[in-house]
């Protein structure tokens, strides 16, 4: 069972940690560096990023794929997607960076404060894992609850 965040801009939303990790992202990771979170609700937290950097492509792809971070000429993160481990480098303006899980944390590792990164991030997440079907709590929390879908549960 997953607490609601009741701060910050959270105040009053009802909405529990892993609705507001696929919600913003950034602002998650920024209150979990900040230690904003604070008993059970900092361990819940603890755990829901450890599994947000580390999460396993969907086993419909089989085990030859791995995640193409796309990165702008501009420095800032644009998209992923999934491409086959052995698919040639990209070759043009933009950067790629490939991982064999998703980092929910990689945008802001590139820049912080980067909402517009975290939400491509999240299109990207909601199409590749959820069918582009919307973030709804069951879901979410089910995904997060579910340790398959984890390398580091």
């Amino acid at each position: 069972m997953w607490t609601e965040v009741n701060f910050g801009k959270w105040r009053d939303k009802g909405k529990t940690l892993p609705q507001v990790l696929v919600a913003d992202p950034d602002w998650f990771f920024w209150a979990l560096e900040e230690g904003a979170f604070k008993g059970a609700q900092a361990a819940q937290a603890q755990k829901l990023a450890r599994r947000a950097r580390a999460i396993k492509l969907p086993s419909a792809l089989g085990s030859t794929r791995c995640v193409q971070h796309w990165i702008a000429h501009d420095g800032k993160y644009a998209r992923f997607d999934l491409i086959e481990q052995n698919q040639g480098p990209h070759h043009g303006s933009s950067t790629e960076v490939r991982r064999s899980s998703l980092n929910m944390e990689f945008p802001r590792g590139i820049k912080q404060y980067d909402k517009l990164g975290c939400k491509e991030l999240m299109k990207s997440f909601k199409y590749h894992w959820f069918e582009g079907k919307a973030f709804t709590k069951a879901k979410v929390e089910a995904f997060f609850d579910d340790v398959s879908n984890f390398e580091n549960p």
